[in-house]
């Protein structure tokens, strides 16, 4: 019986340790007023023993047709809550925005500004996405930058965890680790 409950325990920890989500978002990015939207903006939320991460990488805002390579804006650790169908998350704090990973730029400018004071709102579900991001510059640049996502997440996409392919985590998941474990 105990060796059961200690199976149990382990393949419950394992299921719940970690999940992510991939999402497709279309991005509109507001400055002082003046607005550009771009589509196909990678946007990816991790969990951990349940705190979030969310990382809109690669960052690019376009200035008509010049690019101006930002970088990674990446919250961590941020609580969530759930009501309604879909988890929230909110973050307002400052954070170093990291050179991107993206070959075709060789300057990334997040790296340089230091400290930058992001205010973030998501809210998700396993296959969608809505956020706004607020990047208080105006005492560094006279800016207000303003992000917002809407996103889905590729059909294909699955939760890490999410052993019978239900687009949850849960219980279920765990009796099927345990079967597997103990090959039933």
């Amino acid at each position: 019986m105990m060796k059961k409950f200690l199976t149990f325990l382990a393949a419950a920890c394992c299921v719940m340790a970690m999940s992510a989500t991939d999402y497709t978002s279309h991005i509109k990015v507001t400055i002082n007023g003046e607005a550009t939207e771009q589509d196909d903006v990678p946007v990816v939320i991790t969990q951990t023993d349940g705190a979030y991460n969310l990382s809109l990488n690669n960052f690019v805002l376009w200035m008509g047709n010049m690019p101006m390579p930002v970088g990674n804006i990446a919250v961590s650790n941020v609580q969530g809550t759930d009501a309604h169908g879909f988890t929230t998350i909110k973050f307002n704090d400052k954070i170093n925005i990291t050179e991107g990973t993206d070959t075709q730029y060789d300057m990334w400018a997040g790296p340089l500004l230091g400290e930058v004071p992001i205010n973030l709102t998501a809210r998700f579900t396993d296959t969608a996405l809505s956020a706004t991001i607020d990047i208080d510059m105006m005492s560094m640049m006279g800016q207000v930058i303003s992000v917002e996502l809407f996103g889905v997440a590729p059909a294909t996409a699955g939760l890490e965890g999410d052993v019978n392919h239900d687009s949850e985590v849960n219980l279920a998941d765990v009796n099927a680790v345990i079967g597997i474990i103990l090959d039933k």
